[in-house]
């Protein structure tokens, strides 16, 4: 299992269902945690720059409530900021593996998106 950089080949991001969403300030960081994802058995993706920026920008569908926007514009300026975003797939039996792994790893602001609710799991 690996990290995979999602690039922007002028597609609409679907809604991450199933999936832990966090922040990490550096490639330092994401190399360190796309390590420590891997030997957990975990599949993520990243988005970064401006490529993620234009990504990001081009979603304009909620299925929940403004709490998908929130997240949303908070991550365009994560991204703006030079930081990476990152998607991890998790079941809903994982993800307390995927947050321990993630948090201990240098991921921030956690926050996952069931299928009928958007928890936020970390500060």
């Amino acid at each position: 299992m690996s990290m995979q950089r999602i690039h922007d080949e002028g597609q609409t991001l679907q809604t991450p269902t199933g999936k832990v969403l966090g922040i990490v300030d550096s490639r330092a960081e994401f190399d360190t945690l796309a390590q420590a994802l891997t030997s957990a058995g975990f599949k993520a993706e990243a988005l970064c720059g401006e490529e993620g920026v234009a990504l990001l920008e081009r979603v304009d569908q909620f299925f929940f409530s403004d709490m998908e926007e929130r997240v949303l514009l908070r991550h365009i300026e994560e991204l703006k900021a030079g930081h990476i975003i990152i998607f991890i797939e998790a079941t809903s039996d994982r993800r307390d593996e995927a947050v321990r792994v993630a948090t201990q790893n240098g991921a921030r602001r956690l926050v996952h998106f069931g299928h009928l609710a958007i928890t936020w799991l970390t500060k």
